[in-house]
C-alpha cells in the first residue's frame, strides 16, 4: 500500500507542477511615463512660444504695410462721417511712429441678446503732407476688418454707412437747337390745351413763334386763341406778322381774310385776298371771287371765275359766278352762253337753278333769242 500511495503521490506532484508552468504571470513593465512626461510637455510649451511670436511679427508687419498704403492714397482734405440712428463709435489710435488719426466705425453689429456692439475698424487718415497728396486724385478707400468677427444678427446702422470716396459731379450745358425748343413749346402748349389751360398755351406759342417764326399751324392756332379771348385786333396781328415772313402764304391769308370777315370787314378782307400766290388754292379763288362780287368788284371777280372754271370746269357755282361777272360788265352774248354751262353743270342747288332759268330768259328776251 505505501508503494502505491508514493506512486500516486509522484504523480499528484508531476500535474500540479505542470500546472504551474502552464499558468500566465504578469509582465513586470517598468513606468516610463514618470521618466519622460516632463520633457514632453516642455518641448510642446517652447513650440507653441515660437508660433505665438511668429504670428504676432507677421501681424504687425502687415499691419504696418497696411497702415502706409492708407496713409499714402487718402487726401489729408478728405471728412468722414458716419450716420446711424440708434448709435456711432469712433476710436481714436495713436503710436510713436505715426500721426494722430480720425478711425471711422464701418459697421456695427449688435446681438439680440446682449446688445454688444462690433465695431470694424474702417480707413485711417492723413493730416499732413498735404503737397503730396493734392497732385493725384482721390482713390478708394479699402477698409480693413479688426480680427473679432461679426455676429449674425441686425445690423444698428443697415445700409447706410456712406463711402468716403470722393465724387465729382459735371454740369455740362447743352445748347439745344431752334427747332428743339420749339418742339418742346409745341408739346407744352398742347398739353395746355387739353386741360383747358388757354393761358399758358397762348404764351407757350408765343414761345414757339420766337424759335420758329415760320410755323403756321402754330401760328393760326395762336390767333385762334386770341380771337377767343376776344382780341381780334392782336390775332390779326400775328396772321400779319406770319403774311410779311411768308408773303405767298394761302393759309395765312385765308385766316386772316376769315377773322376779317367776322368783324364785318370786307373790304379789309378782299385786300388781304387781292394778291393771288402761285399755288392759290380753290378757296382762296372762291372765297376771293365771292368777296368781289359782293363789294362789286368786277374785274376781280371775273379774273377769280376765270381761273376756278380752268382749275375745276365740272362745278356750276364756278360757271354762275363768271356769268354774273359777265352779266354786270354789260357783257350779255356771253354771261348768257355761260349762264347755260352753269345750268347744265352740276354743283348748283334748286334756287342757284331757278335763278339761271330766269336770268336766261331775261338775257334771252334782251337779246331777242328764244
Amino acid at each position: 500500500m505505501s508503494a502505491t500511495n508514493k506512486a500516486l503521490l509522484n504523480i499528484t506532484k508531476q500535474k500540479l507542477n505542470e500546472d504551474d508552468k502552464k499558468t500566465l504571470l504578469p509582465a513586470n513593465v517598468p513606468d516610463i511615463e514618470s521618466r519622460y512626461k516632463a520633457p514632453f510637455f516642455f518641448a510642446i510649451g517652447v513650440v507653441s512660444s515660437l508660433c505665438l511670436i511668429g504670428w504676432a511679427s507677421v501681424n504687425h508687419s502687415f499691419e504696418s504695410v497696411q497702415e502706409n498704403i492708407d496713409v499714402a492714397s487718402t487726401p489729408s482734405n478728405e471728412i468722414n462721417s458716419l450716420e446711424g440712428s440708434d448709435a456711432s463709435l469712433a476710436l481714436f489710435a495713436s503710436s510713436p511712429t505715426t500721426k494722430n488719426t480720425i478711425q471711422e466705425v464701418s459697421s456695427i453689429y449688435i446681438e439680440p441678446s446682449q446688445g454688444v456692439i462690433d465695431v470694424v475698424k474702417a480707413q485711417e487718415k492723413a493730416v499732413h503732407k498735404k503737397q503730396e497728396l493734392t497732385s493725384s486724385p482721390p482713390e478708394q478707400i479699402v477698409n480693413v476688418n479688426t480680427g473679432v468677427p461679426a455676429l449674425k444678427s441686425a445690423s444698428v446702422i443697415p445700409n447706410t454707412v456712406r463711402e468716403n470716396a470722393s465724387e465729382e459731379f459735371y454740369v455740362q450745358e447743352v445748347e439745344l437747337l431752334p427747332s428743339e425748343l420749339a418742339k418742346k413749346s409745341r408739346e407744352a402748349a398742347s398739353k395746355s390745351l387739353d386741360r383747358s389751360d388757354f393761358k399758358s398755351a397762348i404764351k407757350e406759342f408765343y414761345t414757339v413763334l420766337k424759335y420758329q417764326p415760320n410755323d403756321e399751324e402754330s401760328r393760326k392756332k395762336l390767333a385762334a386763341l386770341l380771337y377767343g379771348k376776344r382780341n381780334a385786333k392782336e390775332a390779326a396781328s400775328v396772321l400779319q406778322q406770319g403774311i410779311k415772313l411768308d408773303h405767298d402764304s394761302v393759309s395765312l391769308r385765308l385766316a386772316l381774310a376769315s377773322l376779317l370777315q367776322k368783324e364785318e370787314q370786307s373790304e379789309a378782307a378782299l385786300s388781304v385776298l387781292e394778291y393771288v400766290p402761285v399755288e392759290a388754292s380753290i378757296d382762296y379763288l372762291a372765297t376771293r371771287g365771292g368777296l368781289a362780287q359782293k363789294l362789286k368788284f368786277i374785274d376781280l371777280a371775273e379774273e377769280s371765275y376765270q381761273t376756278l372754271v380752268v382749275k375745276a370746269p365740272e362745278n356750276g357755282r364756278w360757271w354762275l359766278g363768271l356769268a354774273i361777272a359777265y352779266e354786270r360788265k354789260a357783257q350779255t352774248q356771253e354771261a348768257y352762253k355761260t349762264y347755260k354751262i352753269a345750268l347744265m353743270t352740276p354743283g348748283l342747288s334748286r334756287s342757284s337753278q331757278a335763278f339761271v332759268r330766269d336770268r336766261i330768259k331775261l338775257l334771252a328776251t334782251m337779246e331777242g333769242n328764244e
